[in-house]
């Protein structure tokens, strides 16, 4: 009860900290909520005081708004066009009560009264939907794309000019390609030097974001390759999708892109990180092969929805951008649920190496309910809040991996000793063999040879009437002839496998246990004469272990391989009391030290696996089954039975 207590305090901390994490990054890393003097009726008047206080605002409110119209300076002072003013949202676009289309055009004015000390100024101008015309009082300063013909291009931008006098922004934006529209973020606005420190912060940041994420993909890339291990490639994707996120700000600082297929391959790596996450964590937790093919089937359809939405989003009617909207968020509350499913009952089944991917779960689970509650946000430096979350899993699993792979290569440099150690052993146990072989033959042929001595010795003994002599020599030559029928056991032909049998057989004849051997071994055999050896030693002593510990009942120890086709199937099943101790997908050993426990398995389970087998274990009440199933292409088999 203490234990279950304690998971639910655990739970509650977890989500608490998190929840108190992202409610700071809303108050201070949050364009939306900085307490800065803003534009009202469209004009900005700042102090010197003003400034130092706050070198860097974003322009948020106080844009005076003229919608469906792409006007030059000239043309809003000689017209009298509708103008309205708006406040730009993380969503803001070209919509209106009447049309909440996001595509069209439409222009964007503020004026700048600032301190009469002529002091260089920066306007950092983020991403905006699709292509614009920047002007700075009469003069056009910047243009991305072109709005008269359509043609979009993104890109970051930072302007600079000069204060001392009132200065009139204008930006005459069309969109007809992207499913935003317009200035979607706000402006930054302050000295040049600030506004370059904020900007420099920020790509730093993106570019130390994309740097540990790149090393980590090529070291699990490399701890993949080197341990076999699928779990490290997953992470390694994860990784690289997660880099690709993070290059994706500053691409944009560094150079004008086109709107496609850019935005279409952000959404794919957004929903490539959350596909392969949901496959990592249905192989790392195991809720069974029919939930984790769900899952996985439906992340795969998810990817790739959003990536045709993203090549079709310029083609698309309202109502598919909205379905697409309310499509992102069913999917993303049911990602964070599921995974959040999966991982309490990882640690419910005892897997206490899972409780790090639950809590980051949690966490990430309160990423979204927090994304969901709170009204507009938009970081300064960081990232989203379904970003971080990501982020949490992605941390967890990588410590989860880290960990297996630290206990694999752990594991590994005991499995190299213990193989340098059966090559020892295999070498004298088949020169040993060899001897008893050789010297087996030696007694049969001296035992043939003392048969005929014996008879001639009778013959004379009779001739001369010595009857005892007879009847002791008759004792003699019955006993030769029963030594004669007995001969060294051959249990099958090749002989470094035979002097292994031999020793366990000779094992379970001392502690009274059957040994049936019904063994067909192809030649030649995909595993070497050492790995053959690993596999077996290791299962015959667990199953001659696993007999000695019997109190009551038959022992009994049946090993029987068949060859089918291309396959070869190898099943040793021995009796034993019921008792096992689970350990994630195998058994721990109850012979031995801790640090032992496992080892002999995982070492079966690396040969197997290197060569493309399988390893089933299956426990029963009164017997323990441990089958082997590997591609073996064979030319000829031998046989051995016991």
């Amino acid at each position: 009860m203490s234990s279950v207590i304690k998971k639910y305090a655990a739970l509650c901390i977890v989500c608490l900290c998190s929840s108190l994490f992202f409610l700071g990054l809303y108050h201070f890393d949050n364009k939306y909520s900085q307490n800065t003097i803003q534009a009202a009726n469209g004009i900005l008047a700042l102090s010197e005081n003003d400034l130092k206080k706050s070198p860097v605002r974003f322009l948020v409110s106080g844009w005076e708004f003229y919608p469906d119209a792409l006007l030059t300076p000239e043309e809003i002072q000689d017209s009298d066009h509708y103008m309205r003013y708006l406040s730009i949202g993380e969503m803001s676009n070209f919509s209106s009560p009447a049309d909440s289309s996001p595509y069209g055009c439409g222009t964007y004015r503020m004026t700048f009264f600032l301190p009469e000390r002529k002091e260089a100024y920066a306007i950092e101008l983020p991403e905006v939907f699709s292509s614009y015309t920047l002007y700075l009082d009469h003069d056009r300063i910047l243009q991305l794309g072109d709005p008269e013909q359509r043609l979009p291009l993104v890109q970051n931008r930072m302007v600079t000019f000069y204060g001392g006098k009132p200065v009139t922004l204008t930006i005459a934006v069309s969109n007809y390609d992207h499913f935003y529209g317009g200035i979607v973020y706000p402006p930054a606005f302050g000295t040049m030097l600030a506004v370059n420190t904020s900007r420099g912060i920020r790509f730093a940041f993106c570019l130390f974001s994309c740097t540990v994420t790149f090393v980590c993909a090529l070291l699990s890339f490399y701890f993949s390759h080197r341990m076999k291990q699928k779990n490290a490639f997953l992470f390694g994707l994860i990784c690289l999708a997660m880099c690709g996120l993070s290059s994706y700000p500053a691409l944009h600082m560094l150079m004008a892109l086109s709107v496609f297929p850019w935005y279409a391959l952000e959404l794919f790596c957004i929903y490539l990180v959350t596909l392969l996450i949901i496959i990592l964590q249905n192989r790392i937790c195991r809720p069974g092969f029919l939930l984790s093919a769900i899952s996985n089937g439906a992340g795969a359809a998810f990817l790739i929805y959003a990536l045709g939405y993203g090549i079709m989003a310029s083609r698309l009617s309202l109502g598919a951008i909205r379905f697409f909207s309310a499509a992102v968020f069913c999917y993303k509350a049911a990602s964070a649920l599921y995974l959040l499913i999966i991982s309490i009952l990882a640690i419910h089944r005892g897997e206490k190496r899972r409780r790090p991917i639950f809590y980051a779960t949690a966490a990430a689970t309160c990423a979204f309910i927090w994304d969901r509650l709170l009204p507009v946000y938009e970081p300064v430096i960081g990232g989203w809040f379904v970003e971080w979350g990501s982020l949490f899993i992605a941390a967890a699993i990588g410590y989860s991996l880290w960990h297996d792979v630290v206990e694999g290569y752990g594991n590994s440099l005991i499995f190299q000793e213990e193989r340098k150690q059966v090559i020892r052993q295999l070498s004298m146990q088949t020169e040993y063999s060899r001897q008893l072989s050789e010297a087996a033959a030696e007694n049969r042929r001296l035992i043939h040879d003392i048969k005929h001595h014996l008879r001639a010795i009778d013959r004379m003994a009779s001739e001369h009437g010595q009857t005892e002599i007879c009847d002791f020599l008759l004792q003699v030559e019955e006993q030769v002839a029963a030594s004669l029928a007995y001969s060294h056991v051959a249990f099958c032909k090749n002989p470094v496998v035979n002097a292994l049998i031999e020793y366990y057989y000779g094992m379970a004849q001392t502690q009274g246990t059957e040994f049936q051997v019904r063994l067909d071994l192809p030649d030649p055999m995909p595993l070497t004469d050492v790995e053959l050896c690993t596999v077996l030693g290791n299962l015959l002593d667990n199953a001659v272990e696993a007999c000695s510990r019997q109190t009551k009942g038959k022992r009994r120890i049946l090993a029987i391989g068949e060859i089918r086709g291309n396959m070869y199937f190898l099943k040793i099943e021995n009796t034993y009391d019921g008792l096992i101790l689970p350990e994630e997908k195998t058994f721990r050993s109850r012979k031995g030290t801790a640090a032992d426990h496992g080892i002999g398995l995982s070492s079966v389970r690396r040969i197997l696996e290197n060569h493309g087998g399988d390893l089933d274990l299956v426990p029963g009440e009164e017997t323990f089954l441990v089958g082997i199933t590997i591609e073996c292409p064979f030319i000829s088999k031998s046989q051995c039975v016991i």
